[in-house]
């Protein structure tokens, strides 16, 4: 390891760290000095369309440039994907028939689904707030650029432009990204451990754990979150294997849209970039192709639209008596709920005990692993395999994920719809049981039996009656009011105006014009003339009363 260490740092070395340090500067005043916050959120709203859409275009450019040599080896494994590959399959379609297909993060999903439908229609980015039908043809006439990141809205925008404009759409995208995410974990496991019992284990207990198939079932960003952590981790295993230009670059562009899928995700470019520099020290020699150069460029969007975010306290969504989204106030009860969540056997709580237990011991077996290993003197670094080094940086990207969380106002874990925030964690958690359990097996412990036990024991006594009760979907009463009014509304003919005390996304994502009650109390003389012009031929007012 030293010897490769000596021969990268005299390779080019200096002039090359020194040309990547100088476009780092560059990026650096570009995303938090040089552009004020107004206009950083202007370009994004603007311009990040087209930006998403050139890292992504150029993540399938490298990806068909590392896998196209290896088309017949992939030709093979879906052409006879085995007993893993049936299991996947199974387990997809466990865990898209364990929910069914309803928004349940409300009114966040429809958030997600009004953006995709502006960047369908304008190739901007933004949320519409109204809009109404013009000779025809479905306008935006008012809209803001939301809090969210946007390679989601990207992808579905693009289901959108190429099999036309449905909000079903959302469903099709998260029911794919769930069978993509038990495939990664599949081929992550038996990468590791070659062997089908531990890949299979893996993906059982992930795609049997109640919030994956909520999420999976749902229009959150949350499986395609899932995903794209799942995605660089593969990406990070080839890089790792075989370090090379094209490798590389490819895991670039992976890690870059993997800060564009949830707020905290670019906590994730960490192990990537350490990862990078193990490889170059795998190598012996650093390489530096051009997205490696420009990688801190491709980051600033994510810069301008945090800080744009952080000028506008009205899009942090802060509950009454408020001021700050990150605090310690909110710690003790933060790690409170996560106890209950992670360690629940109630029937309410979306969790595993059996994937927490079997993944707490990997996590333990793989830190004994690990000191074994700095205690001897004989194992070069590069004798470590590549997956569990892969796992262990992410798993840690993964606690820091949590952690930062458990300061965050809004991350009470045995809440339903923040139990969501847990999926990295189990992503991690579910590799790692299936490799405990391969290890334990090697030493001729009948691990196997015991985690099959202890996962049919959870299933039977606590996560079949889970599914069975779908308490989160059935008891969501505000979702049950959105669909009844929409079942309503969109049953009477004519054009219509809704004058509505939720939020006006659910209609116009069904080109239903609509404002809401405050909107409406400065508009009384207009509503009025529109509906006796013919506009409208009637108006909906929608309000909640609940008692106290």
């Amino acid at each position: 390891m030293i010897a490769s260490v000596r021969r990268l740092c005299t390779e080019g070395f200096s002039r090359r760290i020194w040309s990547f340090a100088g476009v780092a500067f560059v990026a650096f005043l570009l995303g938090f000095k040089l552009v004020p916050a107004a206009t950083a959120g202007l370009w994004v709203s603007q311009g990040g369309y087209y930006y998403i859409l050139a890292v992504f275009a150029a993540f399938l450019f490298y990806a068909w440039r590392v896998l196209h040599p290896r088309r017949q080896l992939l030709g093979e494994w879906l052409r006879r994907p085995g007993w893993i590959g049936l299991v996947v399959i199974v387990g997809t379609g466990f865990a898209l028939l364990s929910d069914r297909y309803a928004h349940k993060v409300l009114f966040d999903e429809y958030v997600l689904q009004g953006t995709a439908w502006h960047m369908h229609a304008t190739k901007e980015i933004a949320t519409p707030i109204r809009a109404y039908e013009f000779a025809g043809t479905w306008l935006t006439v008012d809209q803001f650029l939301d809090k969210r990141p946007y390679f989601f809205t990207f992808l579905l925008s693009l289901l959108h432009d190429l099999t036309g404009y449905r909000v079903e759409n959302v469903y099709i995208l998260n029911s794919a990204l769930a069978a993509l995410t038990l495939g990664l974990v599949a081929w992550l496991v038996y990468t590791i451990t070659r062997r089908r019992a531990a890949a299979i284990l893996s993906v059982l207990l992930l795609a049997t754990l109640p919030v994956f198939g909520q999420n999976a079932t749902g229009a959150s960003m949350e499986l395609h979150n899932l995903a794209m952590i799942a995605v660089v981790m593969a990406c990070s295993l080839l890089y790792l294997r075989a370090p090379d230009s094209d490798r590389l670059a490819l895991l670039i562009f992976a890690a870059v849209l993997l800060a564009q899928c949830r707020y905290e995700s670019v906590i994730f470019v960490a192990p990537v970039a350490l990862i990078i520099v193990l490889g170059w020290v795998r190598l012996g020699r650093m390489i530096l192709p051009w997205p490696a150069l420009v990688a801190p460029l491709l980051l600033v969007p994510y810069a301008w639209h945090d800080r744009f975010v952080n000028a506008n306290p009205i899009l942090w969504q802060l509950r009454e008596g408020e001021t700050a989204r990150f605090g310690w106030e909110y710690l003790a009860g933060n790690l409170a709920a996560a106890k209950n969540f992670f360690f629940s056997i109630s029937r309410a709580q979306p969790s595993s005990l059996a994937l927490t237990a079997l993944g707490l011991a990997g996590v333990a077996w793989a830190a004994w692993e690990a000191i074994q290993w700095l205690r001897s003197k004989t194992a070069p670094a590069s004798s470590r395999p590549s997956g569990l080094l892969v796992l262990g940086l992410f798993g840690f990207a993964a606690l820091a994920n949590l952690t930062l969380l458990m300061f965050y106002y809004w991350s009470r874990l045995d809440d339903g719809p923040t139990a969501r925030f847990s999926l990295p964690v189990y992503l991690i958690l579910a590799p790692l049981s299936g490799w405990w359990v391969h290890s334990l097996e090697l030493r001729r412990i009948p691990a196997v039996r015991v985690a099959t036990i202890l996962f049919a024991g959870w299933m039977l006594g606590v996560g079949a009656p889970v599914f069975a009760q779908r308490l989160y979907t059935e008891t969501n009463l505000v979702m049950h009011e959105v669909h009844w009014e929409l079942e309503q509304v969109t049953a009477r003919k004519g054009p219509l105006l809704v004058i509505t005390s939720k939020a006006t996304m659910p209609f116009l994502l069904h080109r239903i014009p609509a404002i809401d009650i405050t909107a409406a109390r400065g508009r009384g003389p207009q509503i009025a003339w529109h509906l006796d012009q013919g506009t409208f031929q009637e108006v909906i007012v929608a309000q909640v009363l609940r008692p106290t």
